[in-house]
């Protein structure tokens, strides 16, 4: 919905062009994929180095989708609860963002050679934030979306999601070769905080 004779600031207002709203799609979607690669491929990397059984990490990544398989349980939970200040899409993606860097920051002193209950209980927690933040997004792409826009952006939005599972899964993973393991969270920490 180009609105004619105004060139908006895309900082301002970056729903307002369509070019905008394809952008937008994109990067929000890879911030959704940076966490998910992130947990699924370079923390499970990293418990089988330090010696976890793989029946562990089974459970421990398994864990890790359980809330994407519930996810349509939030939808009317992201439709009915809103905050007039902040705006009714924006709360939730914004929040849940926030509540995914909490989550890693909180799991970064855990080991989970020792505690894996605990640190799974995190990451299931960091992903349902995850998860709902998805529906947040899904129903925002619903909302400001064109019918005509609709198959373009999604295809954007895949593509945000694969590219940000690569980012913080194999780009993460090689950038820890350099790195102490833990440092690693802080990386993705501050990547949520700049996507």
């Amino acid at each position: 919905m180009d609105l004619p004779g105004r060139t908006p600031n895309f900082w301002i207002d970056s729903l307002a062009t369509r070019r905008g709203r394809l952008l937008t799609f994109f990067l929000l979607y890879v911030s959704e994929g940076i966490p998910l690669g992130f947990t699924a491929t370079v923390i499970a990397t990293h418990m089988r180095r330090d010696g976890l059984d793989p029946a562990v990490i089974g459970a421990y990544v398994g864990s890790l989708y359980l809330p994407w398989a519930f996810k349509w349980a939030f939808g009317p939970i992201v439709d009915t609860v809103t905050s007039s200040r902040f705006g009714r899409r924006r709360t939730w993606i914004v929040g849940a963002q926030i509540g995914m860097m909490a989550t890693l920051l909180a799991a970064l002193p855990i080991d989970f050679s020792t505690n894996i209950s605990l640190f799974t209980a995190l990451i299931l927690v960091h992903n349902i934030f995850a998860a709902t933040q998805d529906v947040a997004i899904d129903a925002l792409a619903v909302q400001m979306l064109p019918a005509s826009e609709r198959g373009t952006a999604n295809g954007f939005m895949f593509a945000g999601q694969a590219i940000g599972q690569a980012i913080g899964g194999s780009g993460v993973l090689l950038i820890a070769s350099t790195l102490p393991f833990k440092s690693t969270f802080l990386l993705v920490i501050g990547a949520l905080g700049i996507i």
